[in-house]
């Protein structure tokens, strides 16, 4: 690390302070090397502050440097050439070091999105329309001479299993096993097995990173799948046409209506829910 950084509290050159909210001491730039953080997003911003201010020090340095030419060169008339400005140390949070490669909380956070992959997947098979939702079953993966299939959600889905089935393979140090089971069944197998080992495989430095950047990745394409994450909106525009209760409710971004009455659960779409409330609205206008 450079010799500017350290974090002595007697230094009497504005590297330490203090804050009115924290008896201790706090450093406001601490030697920390980067590679033993946490690898986890709770440290991304740290990173960069660190890496944004050693950038503009060297950039910092190379036009200072390029100023004491110029000021030595300079005469009359010319203007005195302005003093480039030194960057300010930014103010770093406390350091949160991997153990060995993330903190205690990235990890939880890794095996929470790893566990809801199963569940996503099944909504996402479910929602699956026309065509698309047919069937659950798919070309194997790694047989080049099968045709494509003809679902985009299956091909996803396929790709998810094929995923899981190498990452387990890669934990064993084996082959990639075939598929067990229809893709349902070997998307909850794989994602169980891998759940139950995620803490040893975010401990491994060889496959830690790599393991947890894909993990993040499947758990963005499949998000809004995830049925732990869904906002059921009741609506109070409109009656139930069935059952005549205010008892209407909707799936965020979903494109239908439920009565949520188990008597009575009618289903509409979400035009038909509008057109209905607009008629409520009109007639207390009316009225």
């Amino acid at each position: 690390m450079p010799a500017w950084i350290h974090s002595d509290p007697n230094a009497d050159d504005g590297h330490w302070r203090g804050h009115a909210d924290d008896a201790r001491p706090r450093p406001r730039w601490a030697p920390v090397n980067l590679d033993t953080l946490c690898a986890g997003s709770c440290m991304n911003s740290y990173r960069r502050k660190v890496r944004s201010y050693e950038h503009a020090t060297t950039t910092y340095q190379t036009d200072y440097a390029t100023w004491q030419a110029d000021t030595a060169a300079w005469h009359a008339p010319l203007a005195w050439p302005a003093e480039p400005e030194q960057p300010e140390q930014p103010r770093l949070p406390y350091p949160i070091l991997g153990d060995p490669v993330y903190c205690s909380d990235c990890v939880y956070a890794y095996k929470s999105k790893l566990s809801k992959l199963d569940g996503a997947a099944c909504v996402y098979l479910r929602d699956a329309d026309g065509f698309r939702g047919q069937s659950d079953q798919a070309k194997v993966s790694g047989k080049g001479n099968e045709p494509a299939s003809l679902s985009p959600t299956i091909d996803d889905l396929d790709e998810l299993d094929g995923w899981l089935r190498d990452w387990k393979a890669s934990y064993l140090g084996a082959e990639t096993m075939a598929r067990q089971g229809s893709l349902a069944d070997s998307i909850t197998l794989g994602t169980s097995w891998l759940v139950a080992r995620v803490e040893r495989i975010l401990a491994h430095a060889d496959m830690a990173q790599a393991f947890g950047d894909e993990v993040n990745r499947w758990y963005g394409r499949l998000v809004r799948y995830d049925p732990s994450d869904i906002t059921v909106e009741r609506l109070k525009g409109a009656r139930c046409p069935e059952c005549k209760g205010l008892t209407l409710e909707r799936k965020t971004g979903d494109d239908k209506v439920t009565c949520g009455r188990r008597t009575c659960e009618r289903v509409l779409k979400w035009s038909e829910y509008q057109e209905l409330a607009e008629e409520v609205l009109k007639a207390r206008k009316a009225s």
